[in-house]
């Protein structure tokens, strides 16, 4: 029995002195500090190295903590076994934590309170260049009552945190309530709101303002939202998106108050204001657009569908077209019509009607009226057309303006899309006289030339058809041929 309690005393003293090691002595606080880092590691997935871990004044603790050999995080208060009443203090150049980067300077403090499985947190800061307050419960995986005020925030750098391309420069607020968060199930809303954004692939001096919403419902997204710059605006409503179908759609409405801004985007260069509204859907990375606008005075309606986009013309003013097209214009006309256009083959269709056709005053009618006398301004055409294609720069076509009387054709039509230069053959029949020719030249200021031979030819004709009647006029011909037949 003797030797029994003997060696229970010793037991017992080692065990105390192991206790008063531990949590009495720096070397012990040190220890414990090394294998509570190793813990946390393996239980995080991080690395956390625990730098100081006072426990002389248990159950309050001072712990110092770095985390992923990135940011340091100070904690003061009570701890035990199933509780937490804390307050920290997190900063450092950086943050990592599992998948989420933060590489800004950060700097929270707040305080931690509650069971170790239903923990509350609340605090405030700095990150991502701004201000931010924050609440939630950590209950397991999930985050409860969660509310975030991100306040005058680098868009770029919130982006970045996103894994989404940093496009998008200047200040963000962003307000988030969301009553469950997880991986799966997130229930809540964000608000957006930007004073002053800017696209620097577009332009670096014009700012826009955002104002959106995003309303979540597990994994289904609602968003409402508009932008409003100096050059126009553009309004979402009823979006939506399935993150587990992959569908989504949303109706829009666009103005525009001056196209030549957007030359450097769209590659050309576009004049004057447009408008439109329309409906976009998207499944599994396919985009369907459909919508309309009546900026050209008519109706045009578009599809885009499968790398094709299709238009209807009905009614619309061909003045207007081409001045958005930074194209002069020769005569004015209502165009109706299909134009197609297969983004793959980079191939472009057009088949066209012109009513109401009339020439305009231009280098050209001035030209034909100081040689033939003819005044190309005064007749409307109403059978008109105009059929090309376009691929690799060029465009090739037929334009045919006709009244079933007089008309002017321009045949193999072709058309330079970076020179904006043409090169075609023109006829003209107006008020019994006949001209051929040519036009060169850019569209600005062509050139037209006129088929001397065939012109003297015609008027020989015609003055022998005057002077000999046509029935002579027509047989003196046909003996004419035969005489050069009978000579070869």
């Amino acid at each position: 029995m003797k030797v029994f309690l003997k060696y229970m005393f010793l037991l017992l003293s080692f065990l105390l002195l192991t206790v008063f090691y531990l949590m009495s002595t720096q070397l012990g606080h040190k220890t414990m500090g090394y294998f509570l880092g190793k813990y946390l590691s393996k239980k995080t997935s991080n690395i956390i190295d625990v730098e100081s871990f006072n426990l002389s004044a248990y159950p309050n603790l001072t712990i110092d903590m770095r985390i992923n050999n990135k940011a340091k995080v100070y904690l003061t208060g009570t701890a035990t076994i199933k509780t937490i009443d804390m307050d920290y203090h997190l900063e450092g150049d950086s943050y990592r934590w599992n998948t989420l980067s933060i590489d800004s300077k950060i700097n929270l403090n707040g305080h931690i309170k509650g069971l170790i499985s239903n923990l509350v947190v609340k605090g405030r800061g700095k990150v991502f260049d701004g201000n931010v307050t924050y609440s939630f419960t950590k209950v397991s995986n999930e985050f409860k009552n969660m509310k975030i005020l991100l306040y005058g925030v680098q868009s770029q750098k919130v982006l970045r945190f996103l894994k989404q391309k940093p496009m998008l420069r200047g200040r963000v607020d962003i307000e988030s309530e969301f009553k469950l968060f997880s991986k799966y199930e997130k229930i809540g809303y964000s608000k957006i709101f930007m004073r002053r954004g800017f696209l620097p692939t577009f332009s670096s001096s014009i700012s826009f303002i955002v104002n959106s919403e995003i309303i979540f419902e597990n994994i289904l997204y609602k968003l409402n939202g508009d932008i409003q710059s100096e050059l126009g605006s553009l309004v979402v409503k009823d979006a939506s998106y399935h993150k587990g179908q992959k569908v989504g759609q949303c109706s829009y409405n666009l103005k525009i108050k001056e196209l030549d801004y957007f030359e450097t985007l769209l590659k050309h260069k576009y004049s004057g204001d447009f408008a439109t509204h329309g409906h976009l859907n998207y499944k599994e990375n396919n985009f369907i657009l459909q919508g309309n606008t009546d900026t050209f005075d008519g109706e045009l309606t578009y599809l885009y569908k499968n790398d094709s986009l299709d238009l209807n013309l009905e009614s619309l003013s061909l003045a207007k077209i081409l001045h958005k097209l930074n194209y002069p214009a020769l005569f004015k006309a209502k165009v109706y019509g299909d134009v197609n256009y297969d983004f793959e083959n980079k191939i472009l269709f057009i088949n066209t009607k012109l009513k109401g056709t009339q020439f305009k005053k231009t280098k050209m009618t001035n030209m034909i009226y100081r040689t033939t006398g003819i005044d190309m301004l005064t007749d409307i055409y109403d059978d008109s057309s105009f059929v090309a294609d376009y691929k690799n720069r060029y465009l090739t076509g037929i334009l045919k303006i006709d009244n079933g009387v007089n008309h002017l054709y321009l045949n193999d039509i072709i058309l330079n899309s970076e020179t904006n230069s043409i090169d075609s053959q023109f006829e003209i029949k107006m008020k019994e006289e006949e001209l051929f020719g040519k036009i060169t030249g850019t569209l600005k200021s062509p050139s037209v030339s006129i088929d001397v031979k065939r012109l003297i030819k015609y008027q020989v004709e015609k003055k022998l058809g005057s002077f000999f009647g046509n029935s002579t006029k027509k047989k003196l011909k046909d003996e004419f041929e035969q005489f050069r037949e009978f000579f070869k």
